[in-house]
């Protein structure tokens, strides 16, 4: 949802626009840069005139801010493709003018909107400085702290590329003939303080042709003359998301929500399946948390390919063209992910960007919890260790608190450590306050800070409060830190004169200061041959003793992928699951190149044989797709589920050749080893009775 200020990338080329600059503007630019003048906008009152034949919009906007210290200078963030003609500042308390006498000849001229001293201004349409394209403004004067202060901007320009905006190759502002869409984060009005300035917006779009005009209104708005549209947000939020277009509309009510849907012509296939994904998060998240400060409807519009594949506004999320069209696992997941930022983020906002990870980590997080509450068994420990390898992909390169200013956020690294271990940190937060404590905190966080911004160093002193002790030991080391633990389990085994056996030992970490609960898990022969416990680690080890019938097989430290942590396996998966994630993204080739690395490093991984043989399935590669599977069958097996679902799919790879009795040889004996993991045996029944069929996509 939230994107960085500006790519790094902008700044470079924008060195060579420097020269450019007057004397007046560069000593403007370099006041300003001493030290950033500190203000709070309060509200918009936007006109913005659409105009769609020319691909071009035409806006005024009246901009009120209150200094929070005495200043003379402020500066805006304004998309670079928008051309300012007029900035005048406002006094809505100056008292009327009289109309002067018309004399002869003369004409009297209209009574101006009443201003104050002048206003003069340097826009950087480039992005010179480190607000990227922007405007810097002299207010003619030294303003009080607490004075509001309103300034009305008048400009236009041509949205139809990326240019101009944070991102180089997606664009976040489009003004086409057939539809388009203004985002927050395109900077189409002026704002200062990304992601973080919450304000008000009354917002009147005028717009050509029979277009239905998607937005959010917060409260009741009266109905607009033909061709206007009016939406307005009386709370303070980051405003100003917009869709047009010709929409084919559907309206669902699940979980107690309205989901409005708006989509193209041909693309409602999938409506009522990502109704019921959103519905079910929607429903989950408020009985979790609370209630969304966006009430009980929400809009989800179909966007082009040209911009991100989801970004979401409070009441809206817009939708990309393949995610309708070309669903692909992950679209589900993102659909949550995007459900959970009503909360994490527009209920409770940021203070700085910087803050990110308890807005991005903890919407991950609530998807996370939400796919976790409705899996059992070897599904949800499969769900789980699938969070600790994405955790550890990029672990090492930036820690939460550093990842907003060292990365580029639309990063491949940045996106693994902001969702993959933001979230696991979030679960591991939980595991040590425990399940009550933890969830009590997540409802006061959003009760203490509902229409607020809150920061890490906040939600640090409420985790305390609610906690009962002070968790600094545990930002530092899981927020401001990288770097994971390693357990070890050392122990031996004893038998007591009752014939039982005792496995005592000591489980062991690599760092000092480390505060965790671990489970650990001793396998042993006989029926139901495991016995798990619950040890608390208070600095660098723990000891047990755990005694049972059967002789003692293995300790397992945290069998059910409850911690962040690292062994030789998890270094190995951790690669693979890059793998898999860029498959499920439908990028082929670097899917098969991150798998095949992780493979160079254990020869014998099941599990990694089995994703690549899925890889070979999905692009029709048969023979490929059968050796990976078959590899899979003679490899350590592990987990142990692969034992039936490889040889569910060599069977659909046999299907796909038209060799039916080796496919159905396949299912048979996928059928004998009785596993039940992820429906087995309806799959296994089905492709028995109905071919595997590649054209029809049945991959399951």
């Amino acid at each position: 949802m939230f994107l960085q200020i500006f790519s790094k990338k902008r700044h470079f080329l924008a060195l060579f626009a420097a020269i450019a600059f007057t004397a007046a503007a560069a000593e403007l630019t370099a006041q300003q840069n001493r030290r950033a003048a500190t203000f709070d906008v309060k509200g918009y009152v936007i006109d913005a005139k659409l105009l769609t034949d020319e691909n071009k919009l035409d806006a005024t906007v009246d901009v009120t801010f209150v200094p929070l210290e005495d200043l003379r200078s402020v500066a805006f963030e304004l998309n670079g493709s928008l051309k300012i003609d007029s900035i005048v500042r406002v006094n809505a308390a100056a008292p009327a003018t009289p109309a002067p006498t018309p004399t002869r000849g003369r004409q009297p001229r209209p009574t101006p909107t009443p201003r104050g001293p002048e206003v003069t201004f340097v826009q950087d349409q480039v992005g010179v400085s480190d607000l990227g394209p922007s405007v810097r403004i002299d207010l003619g004067e030294q303003v009080t702290k607490d004075t509001p202060v309103t300034l009305r901007f008048k400009y236009s320009g041509v949205l139809n590329t990326p240019s101009g905006g944070p991102l180089l190759n997606k664009r976040l502002a489009y003004i086409g003939e057939a539809n388009g869409y203004l985002f927050y984060a395109a900077r189409w009005f002026p704002f200062h303080d990304y992601a973080a300035d919450r304000a008000t917006a009354d917002i009147t779009v005028t717009l050509p042709g029979a277009f239905q005009v998607v937005g959010h209104s917060d409260t009741d708005v009266p109905a607009a003359p033909a061709g206007k549209y009016r939406f307005i947000q009386s709370r303070p939020g980051l405003v100003g998301n917009l869709a047009y277009g010709r929409y084919t509309n559907r309206d669902l009510q699940i979980g107690g929500y309205e989901l409005k849907f708006y989509t193209r012509p041909g693309s409602t296939e999938n409506v009522e399946a990502y109704a019921e994904t959103i519905g079910k998060s929607l429903e989950y998240y408020t009985k979790q948390f609370g209630e969304p400060e966006m009430g009980r409807d929400l809009a989800i519009v179909q966007i082009d390919d040209e911009s991100l594949d989801f970004y979401s506004g409070a009441g809206i999320t817009f939708v990309s063209d393949r995610q309708f069209t070309e669903p692909r696992n992950v679209t589900e997941e993102r659909l949550q992910r995007e459900a959970a930022y009503q909360w994490w983020g527009h209920t409770v906002g940021l203070k700085s960007f910087d803050d990110a990870w308890i807005s991005q980590g903890l919407a991950e997080y609530s998807a996370f919890a939400f796919r976790e509450a409705n899996a059992t068994g070897a599904q949800l420990d499969g769900l789980r260790r699938e969070l600790v390898e994405k955790s550890l992909t990029f672990e090492q390169t930036a820690s939460l608190l550093r990842a907003p200013a060292n990365l580029d956020d639309q990063s491949t690294a940045y996106k693994y450590i902001m969702y993959g271990k933001g979230a696991m940190v979030f679960r591991l937060l939980r595991e040590t306050m425990g399940m009550q404590k933890f969830d009590q905190l997540l409802r006061t966080y959003l009760e203490e800070f509902r229409g607020k911004n809150a920061s890490i160093d906040e939600f640090e002193r409420l985790t305390s409060r609610v906690a009962g002790q002070n968790m600094r030991y545990f930002f530092a080391r899981w927020v401001e830190s990288t770097g994971v633990p390693e357990f070890t389990a050392d122990y031996v085994i004893l038998r007591n004169r009752a014939g039982k056996f005792i496995a005592r030992g000591t489980v062991k970490q690599n760092y000092d200061n480390l505060r965790l609960p671990v489970e650990i898990q001793l396998k042993f022969e006989g029926e139901n041959g495991f016995k798990t416990e619950r040890l608390q680690i208070d600095d660098a080890s723990a000891d047990f003793n755990m005694e049972v019938d059967g002789k003692p097989l293995e300790v397992i430290v945290d069998p059910g992928f409850k911690l962040l942590w690292v062994s030789p396996e998890l270094r190995v998966t951790s690669i693979a699951r890059r793998g898999i994630e860029l498959f499920k993204e439908g990028n082929y080739s670097e899917a098969q190149t991150q798998l095949e690395n992780a493979l160079k490093l254990d020869r014998s991984n099941s599990w990694i044989y089995y994703h690549l043989g899925l890889l070979f399935l999905e692009q029709r590669n048969y023979e490929l797709a059968k050796e990976n599977f078959r590899a899979a069958l003679v490899g350590n097996l592990n987990p142990p589920w692969l034992e039936a679902w490889a040889e569910i799919k060599l069977g659909n790879a046999y299907d796909a050749q038209g060799d039916r009795t080796r496919a159905i040889a396949a299912y048979d004996r996928a059928e004998k080893t009785g596993i039940e993991y992820d429906n087995a045996p309806d799959a296994i029944a089905r492709f028995k009775a109905t071919p595997y069929d590649p054209r029809a996509g049945d991959v399951n």
